[in-house]
């Protein structure tokens, strides 16, 4: 009886690995480790040559060739607020959007989030207008 009763345990013991192995999903994973995704969605009509993205602290990245209605893949950093720094470089002109300080905002350490730019002028750049969006 005892080896019949080792024989059901270590069935048992396989059972459950095998059924906690299949129930381990990649989309249950944070897509950044512990951090966020950003990535750009471009609301103009003008393409994109560059966009630098710093996150007061969370990190910095750059976005390349985004086309009028374009949206990038995200990228990783350590954190987030409502709004960054963004420098846009379209042609020969260069926008920038410059945060005086993040005191009082929320911080966001996870999630996936699309920065929504827009530009204002009809033959020539003039300025950027940023919206956040938590997707």
């Amino acid at each position: 009886m005892s080896k019949l009763k080792t024989t059901f345990l270590t069935t048992a013991a396989c059972l459950l690995s095998v059924a906690l192995l299949l129930s381990c999903n990649k989309e249950d994973e944070a897509p950044f480790g512990n951090g966020t995704g950003i990535r750009i969605e471009n609301l103009s009509t003008y393409t994109f040559d560059e966009v630098l993205v710093e996150t007061g602290g969370g990190g910095e990245q750059e976005y390349f060739d985004i086309p009028a209605g374009g949206i990038t893949d995200y990228k990783p950093f350590e954190y987030t607020y409502r709004y960054a720094f963004i420098r846009t470089i379209i042609g020969s002109d260069t926008l920038t959007l410059q945060p005086i300080d993040f005191f009082g905002e929320q911080q966001f350490t996870k999630g996936q989030f699309t920065f929504q730019i827009d530009i204002v002028g009809e033959t020539t750049p003039l300025y950027m207008v940023f919206e956040f969006k938590e997707d």
